[in-house]
């Protein structure tokens, strides 16, 4: 077995990196993150999969603010206690709430809750692909003063150093903590990063892997079609534009030139997963008078491509109609099957429901450079 596990960076070069375990719900995540940006320094968060399902505009704002989120499984389980089979659907469920929280793939490397693993343990990880995060402990677990924590981490600054601390309910002195650390590491001209960038330096290029869900495009059922249609002229895709704006979809921008910026997102060709939209597939659900949905196809050789979609109402109904709308442009245009690699659950969840034959699958890895250009 390829040992996978990795407890500090190359030596000869003067970084460290700081990280940080769990997921808080009571307390704010802001309190770490300011701490980490007094100093412009990244941090990585190794959460769970079920803290990225409660809190998916957290786990947006940690990645839009320049940190790094991996994985710390789903439910938090101590991993040597669990069969194969469930401890493989642990890694599985929080690439799935990555990627459908963030819209970007989960990277391979994780931490083990409690550091709790055993060798058979490490080789799943190596056949799923992974690296396992060590480090040092500083203890900040147990909930001890910032001091205690910042006392616990002195011999722990050093070229490669990776520090282990906690995000949670529990820690709450640890951002004051952070500071001190911080100082600590930069006066001995360690400057800290994040893991992908650490494991660099010992030859590892952080891969990531991406997830879609197929459908079979049912042959012989009669679809109901609720008051969706083709989007076809400029001015109603303006109008969709600043309908939409009042949704609160976390896809909108928000600030100064938000509605521009969003007009022209909606009114340019989308490129997705090397996927170049057909325009004259852009699509909307009306009801009483105003927009409701909107999605944005694509085709690739005989799928159906679903690039983009938003509700007004994100009821599980209104999914179901999208579904129904995109399987009539799929018959139409020939396709067998459709894709999409958002809502994946919901929209598997909603097949089921309807008897129609779709399967979660891995879509491809891909590395740093090939996600930038998804």
């Amino acid at each position: 077995m390829i040992d996978k596990t990795i407890s500090k960076g190359n030596p000869t070069i003067s970084t460290c990196a700081f990280t940080f375990d769990d997921g808080p719900s009571k307390q704010p995540l802001e309190e770490w993150l300011e701490a980490l940006e007094q100093f412009s320094v990244s941090g990585t968060f190794f959460f769970t999969g079920e803290w990225i399902d409660k809190h998916p505009e957290k786990a947006r704002m940690l990645i839009s603010r320049g940190h790094e989120l991996a994985s710390h499984s789903y439910h938090h389980r101590r991993m040597s206690e669990l069969s194969k089979e469930v401890f493989l659907k642990e890694l599985k469920e929080t690439e799935l709430a990555f990627q459908e929280a963030t819209g970007q793939p989960c990277p391979n490397f994780f931490r083990f809750p409690y550091l709790n693993y055993n060798e058979q343990n490490l080789s799943w990880l190596s056949e799923w692909g992974y690296h396992s995060i060590k480090g040092n402990d500083t203890g900040d677990w147990a909930g001890i003063p910032a001091q205690k924590i910042i006392d616990n981490s002195r011999g722990f600054f050093y070229n490669g150093s990776i520090l282990v601390l906690h995000s949670n309910d529990i820690t709450k002195e640890t951002p004051a903590a952070l500071k001190q650390l911080i100082r600590s590491a930069q006066e001995r001209g360690i400057q800290p990063v994040k893991i992908s960038e650490l494991i660099e330096g010992i030859g590892i290029t952080p891969n990531y892997r991406s997830w879609k869900i197929s459908i079979d495009i049912p042959v012989s059922e009669s679809i109901p079609l609720h008051e969706w249609t083709i989007v076809a002229s400029s001015q109603d895709r303006q109008r969709l534009a600043a309908e939409t704006l009042e949704w609160r979809l976390d896809k909108i921008p928000s600030g100064k030139g938000a509605e521009n910026q969003w007009i022209q997102h909606l009114s340019e060709p989308l490129k997705a997963n090397h996927i170049v939209e057909d325009r004259e597939l852009f699509s909307g659900q009306m009801k009483a008078d105003t927009f409701w949905g909107y999605a944005r196809f694509g085709i690739n050789k005989d799928e159906l491509i679903l690039l983009d979609f938003g509700f007004k109402e994100a009821q599980a109904d209104t999914l179901v109609d999208l579904l129904r709308w995109s399987v009539s442009i799929a018959k139409k245009a020939g396709c067998s099957k459709i894709v999409a690699r958002q809502d994946m659950r919901r929209i598997h969840k909603m097949c089921q429901q309807m008897g129609w034959k779709s399967m979660i699958e891995a879509d491809e890895k891909l590395s740093a450079k090939q996600l930038i250009h998804l």
